[in-house]
């Protein structure tokens, strides 16, 4: 998959750059940004990631627009490398 179809991917799947950030457990959403706006391939880990996410959709955090867990704004306060 190139970064310039993973806006694509995220609106299908109906998550926003924060949400995708907090799935894949990044520390900052600009990585994200970043990897939307490149023509190459993504790496092959985040492509698996997100193929773990389209396939197994009971582990997700966050659902559309609102997010499962009830402790978001702490989650969303300490990013995870």
């Amino acid at each position: 998959m190139l970064g310039t179809d993973l806006p694509e991917w995220r609106k299908r799947h109906r998550l926003t750059q924060d949400g995708l950030r907090m799935e894949l457990g990044i520390g900052s959403r600009q990585t994200i940004i970043t990897w939307e706006k490149s023509a190459d391939p993504l790496p092959r880990m985040v492509e698996l990631a997100l193929l773990a996410l389209e396939h197994l959709p009971e582990k997700r955090k966050v659902d559309g627009f609102r997010y499962a867990t009830p402790d978001y704004p702490e989650q969303r306060a300490r990013p995870t490398f």
